[in-house]
């Protein structure tokens, strides 16, 4: 049912009330028991310092900085904390944006225009880079035009093939691309291996340090075993890192940085050609509040390098006590972790995570790539509350590793294995124009008549399940193709539909 405008305004205690009904099934990001998205120091005065910094710039428009210089002043103070942990120099140009992939189509945007302006002609550039490489850069290749390679891991290390990359450049492509650490294992590239290949070949090398710019510098301080991943290393042409992650900024932070100034033009948008004000956009979006980039400036010089010394300390303790843990009962770590772990195991890591989720533990359970010897596994994203709260969530792990290995394989999940191997064989190896055209134009129909029958079998029709597991095991048991059609239905589902409210 299609909602209006309410006639006449509410009050603001009936404002605030609605809001709190509508949080009635949010998780808490400040319990400490997400091991997901949730970036959390356990600080309770910093998120009032921040939230008070909203509240002075959330109606400042960082669009026209000559009204506002207040922008300028404060996007200078965090481009430069993040020029200088990224051993940057005076040549380090930068830009603060509202998110890590906004910064990858600012970075992918640069390469790509100083790839055919090079060239000279207009071709399909290409980025190459590791299968853990985020799926942002899909995202930006499918906005602007590029063409995607993805290439296999290290089996053992799960870091950057460095041969296979070398092996799948050619003359278009236009960018190589690193991690520190990737998102699925939380490994560290090998960017100096990566660098001399790019300086070889002339080719744009960016550095995907949304994750750890802004920790990974504290904890190589502290002595942890953090390879060199910045603009230390010759031939790194832009990094990307999220005040929003490991500067526990509030959601909506990310810099992207350039090794040269000038390469910061290719990524800038400008337009005098039409009869209204002058356009000049650093950044993709126009309009933009300075509310977020004001509390990104308060976060961090409310902590200072001691705070992010001490919270980086805490995470390290946190990791250790998570890894020997898993490993303690069985589990394998993938790769040599930084701030995320991941872990596999011969049991169904998706039950295991409905089990944990019962008992109030989130993690992300991961699908894998079974041509490419990645197994399915658990990702846990490790922050400074977690050091407190570790001990609990091995001893409950403990008892529902044991509870999942006592539950007998189900119907469902016989049924899971069958229609992913059906699936398997009518989606093809390779998907051109033509096959995609199809594949979309027979999903049309099918979702046109069975769409309600689907999201009722999902158990999604009134919103989402407690047990989520089996929804994981379906989207990893069928062809990518056909688990990104199937997931992108749900979700234009459930904004379309809402959900019921508790209300």
């Amino acid at each position: 049912m299609r909602r209006t405008i309410p006639e006449k305004g509410l009050s603001r205690e009936e404002i605030l009330q609605r809001l709190r009904d509508y949080t009635a099934d949010d998780l808490d990001p400040y319990s400490g028991r997400l091991f997901t998205i949730a970036f959390e120091p356990g600080v309770e005065e910093l998120r009032e310092v921040a939230f008070e910094a909203m509240k002075m710039f959330a109606f400042k428009n960082m669009l026209d900085f000559t009204e506002f210089p207040s922008a300028i002043r404060m996007e200078k103070d965090i481009v430069d904390y993040a020029v200088s942990l990224m051993h940057g120099d005076e040549q380090t140009a930068g830009t603060f944006t509202f998110g890590g992939t906004e910064s990858v189509f600012l970075a992918v945007k640069a390469a790509r225009d100083s790839f055919i302006l090079n060239r000279g002609i207009v071709t399909i550039p290409e980025i190459v880079m590791p299968i853990t490489g985020h799926p942002c850069y899909d995202k930006a290749a499918e906005y602007l035009g590029l063409r995607v390679k993805r290439v296999k891991v290290d089996e053992e290390k799960f870091t950057a093939n460095v041969d296979a990359i070398n092996e799948a450049i050619t003359e278009n492509t236009a960018m190589i691309v690193g991690s520190a650490p990737n998102w699925p294992f939380g490994t560290v590239d090998p960017i100096k291996d990566l660098a001399e290949i790019a300086l070889d070949k002339g080719i744009w090398l960016h550095v995907d340090a949304c994750v750890g710019g802004f920790v990974l510098p504290f904890m190589k301080n502290l002595g942890d075993k953090i390879p060199d991943f910045d603009f230390r290393i010759d031939g790194v042409s832009s990094i990307s890192l999220d005040p929003h992650k490991y500067a526990y900024t509030p959601i909506g932070a990310s810099v992207v940085l350039f090794k040269k100034k000038f390469y910061k033009m290719f990524s800038q948008f400008s337009n005098i050609r039409w009869p209204g004000y002058p356009i000049v956009n650093p950044a993709v979006l126009s309009s933009r509040s300075e509310a977020l980039l004001a509390s990104a400036w308060a976060t961090i010089h409310f902590l200072g390098q001691e705070g992010y010394t001490e919270l980086a300390k805490k995470i390290i303790s946190a990791r250790e006590k998570i890894v020997k843990g898993f490993k303690g009962l069985g589990y394998e770590l993938m790769g040599e972790p930084t701030v995320i772990a991941a872990f596999t195991a011969d049991l169904n890591v998706f039950k295991l995570f409905d089990e944990m989720a019962k008992r109030g533990w989130i993690f992300l359970p991961q699908k894998g790539i079974e041509a490419m010897g990645i197994p399915p596994s658990l990702h846990l994203t490790v922050t400074p509350i977690h050091d407190k709260l570790a001990d609990q969530m091995i001893s409950d792990l403990k008892d529902c590793t044991e509870a999942v290995k006592r539950i007998p394989p189900s119907e469902a999940e016989s049924l899971l294995g069958i229609f992913g191997v059906a699936l398997s064989l009518l989606s093809p190896g390779e998907m051109d124009i033509a096959t995609l055209s199809k594949i979309f134009k027979e999903a049309e129909k099918l979702l046109e008549a069975q769409g309600d029958k689907i999201i009722q079998s999902l158990g999604l029709e009134k919103g989402f399940p407690k047990e989520m597991g089996s929804i994981f095991q379906l989207l990893a048991s069928i062809p990518p193709e056909m688990a990104e059609l199937l997931a992108s239905y749900v979700v234009i589902e459930m904004y379309h539909r809402g959900l019921i409210e508790k209300i």
